[in-house]
């Protein structure tokens, strides 16, 4: 099995750490470090700009797997959020099991607008990082473990609802630790994060080409898992066997009676 080079060992090193700017600047902001559209200009924009680069760079050096990772885990985090959107969307709207619509905002924040409330640009810029925070998760847990199995899926999921929960983000919202003072939250949370988790699951196991953590040796998934359950993605696209070559000799042992078989001139030439 082939081990991880140097080079894609740095360059997942460099993604893992980009990747974790996006959910860490609405804390950061909460607990007072800087405002959120500052902590956006100086850290989440650039942070996103260079995990493109090196996930150009790894495509351009041959790094296929770290590739594959990046652009896998980005797409089915991002798909996952929308599972993990309608629990939220209907504690919200239906329940009123939170305290606020949260894409909202972190738009206000994003652009400095708490005291003149929401605007479309702020609405689009809120959904935005929400969805790439989802992303930036799936990125995480692809490049960390590839094609790993649902329990570890689902623990990471809950650690993240977990870590928000514990986060300097609920704290602010005023519902007291991990959001106790309004019991609906917390449930809210684990729920949606659950069904992060079910969904991220599901599309890494289709669009992740290779299991193993990232310092393991990679084992690539069976055709029966993925191209045989449906997986059409181009991300799934797996390398197949190339076709057996029937030599002339082969297809004449085929023949019954006076061989007719015509050597084709793009067989291989065979020896004595």
């Amino acid at each position: 099995m082939r081990r991880i080079s140097t080079e894609e060992l740095i360059l997942s090193g460099l993604a893992l750490l980009l990747a974790g700017v996006s959910p860490n600047i609405f804390p950061a902001a909460q607990a007072g470090v800087a405002s959120m559209s500052t902590l956006s200009l100086t850290l989440l924009l650039p942070s996103v700009v260079l995990l493109g680069a090196v996930s150009g760079l790894a495509a351009w050096r041959g790094h296929a797997r770290l590739y594959n990772r990046l652009v896998a885990g980005a797409a089915a985090g991002f798909v996952a959020t929308f599972g993990l959107e309608a629990v939220r969307a209907t504690s919200f709207h239906v329940f009123e099991g939170m305290p606020g619509d949260l894409p909202r905002l972190l738009g206000v924040l994003l652009m400095d607008r708490f005291l003149l409330g929401p605007s479309l640009l702020s609405d689009v810029l809120g959904w935005t990082y929400h969805f790439w925070n989802g992303a930036s998760f799936g990125i995480i847990l692809a490049v960390l473990f590839g094609r790993t199995s649902i329990l570890w899926t689902l623990a990471y999921a809950e650690l993240i609802g977990v870590g928000f929960l514990l986060s300097p983000s609920v704290k602010s919202l005023g519902i007291g630790f991990m959001g106790l003072e309004m019991p609906s939250m917390p449930t809210t949370v684990v729920l949606a994060h659950l069904v992060y988790g079910l969904i991220l699951f599901a599309l890494c196991r289709r669009w992740v080409r290779e299991s193993g953590w990232l310092l393991g040796s990679p084992t690539l998934a069976f055709p029966s898992e993925s191209i045989v359950a449906g997986a059409t993605s181009p991300l799934t696209a797996i390398p197949r066997r190339p076709p057996a070559v029937r030599t002339p000799a082969a297809r004449g042992a085929e023949c019954h009676g006076p061989c007719e078989c015509r050597v084709n001139f793009l067989d291989p030439p065979t020896s004595a």
